[in-house]
């Protein structure tokens, strides 16, 4: 009867009244005021609203339904399709929308709710991933910067592929831990890519000054991803690097000085086809025939061998000591290396000598940088 009399009273009610109205039945069905019976006529009659000619009236109830899971799905899911300034309150919030529902809703809606939608806390997976597959920058945006989003590996990587080229988004993604190291390297590589070849850079500095500022840049970033990568996310970035040609020699000194051995024996046994278990038993003994073998199947030049045993030795006497700092022995080992360089270099090693020159200031900035963030925080 409720609803009967509901329907027939709208038929006179001004816009103001009907507002009125449906608060009052939306705020008796949250607040359990009503009987169960009562309860039900008040939802079939806050359905029918969802006809009402005024948006007025459908935000009232939105308003009011937004936030509660004590309304009906149908109610909820109405507003949700109901235009942008109604839709926006209950996709942004309601706990009543589920994975599907919010899948289902992102395929369909405009740019403004999908982005709404995006910026949800605890977004599902799925809905983070049928987000990520449109061809919608705004939403990829929200999405990107949403650190609480149940976002998956392959989610960032949709992320990142379809949206690298966007600045807005390729930013966020940066700044989310979580992005695979791979992908990183691929973002921050296409930064410098695109600032290298700035018509403006160029004109300031030059085009020979600006393609090494590039270089430079390409450089310290994969440095700082090297120090970085995960276990977890080794192998992914391995054979990325393999397959964009910077598994070279520069890295695997890179990797092997900073003391990521695991990053370089999942290196060499990628390179070799070796068993890595195999690969890391041959550097963990260090013993110079075999690693030098090892190194010679991998492709390097014979000439870096003795620096990376070396450099691994140093790194295997360390890993005993209980309190280690890693960015002392990382400025060591390089310091060491570049002395040992200088003294035995020959004439067409002259390029070797710089690499490990830049490695050894990165290495002193690097631990001069870690001293004075622990002096600021102590």
């Amino acid at each position: 009867m409720l609803a009967h009399h509901f329907v027939k009273w709208c038929e006179t009610a001004n816009t103001v009244e009907r507002c009125a109205g449906v608060a009052m039945l939306a705020e008796a069905v949250i607040h359990r005021k009503f009987l169960p019976k009562e309860t039900r006529e008040a939802e079939a009659a806050l359905l029918y609203a969802l006809e009402d000619v005024s948006p007025l009236v459908r935000r009232t109830i939105a308003n009011l339904v937004a936030s509660s899971d004590r309304v009906s799905r149908q109610l909820v899911l109405g507003l949700a399709r109901d235009v942008n300034e109604i839709a926006l309150l209950v996709v942004s919030r309601s706990p009543l929308l589920t994975g599907s529902d919010l899948t289902e809703l992102a395929m369909d809606a405009s740019g403004p709710v999908r982005a709404a939608i995006a910026r949800r806390p605890h977004l599902p997976s799925d809905a983070c991933h049928a987000i990520a597959a449109l061809e919608d920058p705004d939403a990829a945006l929200a999405l990107a910067g949403n650190r609480h989003a149940e976002m998956t590996v392959e989610t960032l990587r949709q992320l990142a592929t379809t949206f690298g080229g966007d600045g807005r988004v390729r930013g966020a993604l940066l700044e989310r831990d979580d992005l695979p190291s791979d992908m990183r390297h691929r973002l921050v590589h296409a930064v410098a890519e695109q600032l290298g070849r700035s018509p403006f850079l160029a004109a300031v500095l030059g085009e020979t000054r600006s393609e090494r500022l590039r270089e430079e840049l390409q450089e310290r970033a994969l440095t700082a991803i090297v120090d970085k990568v995960s276990a977890e996310g080794l192998e992914a970035f391995v054979e990325h690097l393999r397959s964009d040609g910077a598994l070279n020699t520069a890295l695997l000194l890179k990797a092997v000085c900073a003391g990521r051995i695991d990053l370089f024996s999942a290196a060499l046994a990628r390179l070799t086809g070796y068993p890595e278990p195999r690969v890391r038993a041959i550097i963990a003994e260090a013993r110079q025939p075999s690693f030098a073998a090892l190194a010679a199947k991998a492709g390097l030049p014979p000439v870096v061998v003795p620096l990376l045993l070396a450099a691994t030795r140093v790194w295997k006497d360390a890993s005993m000591i209980d309190d280690l700092d890693s960015a002392d022995v990382t400025a060591s080992v390089m310091q060491r290396l570049l002395g040992h360089q200088r003294r035995e270099a020959t004439a067409d090693q002259k390029d070797l000598t710089e690499l490990l020159e830049r490695l050894s200031k990165d290495a002193q900035r690097t631990t001069a940088r870690q001293r004075m963030q622990r002096y600021l925080a102590a």
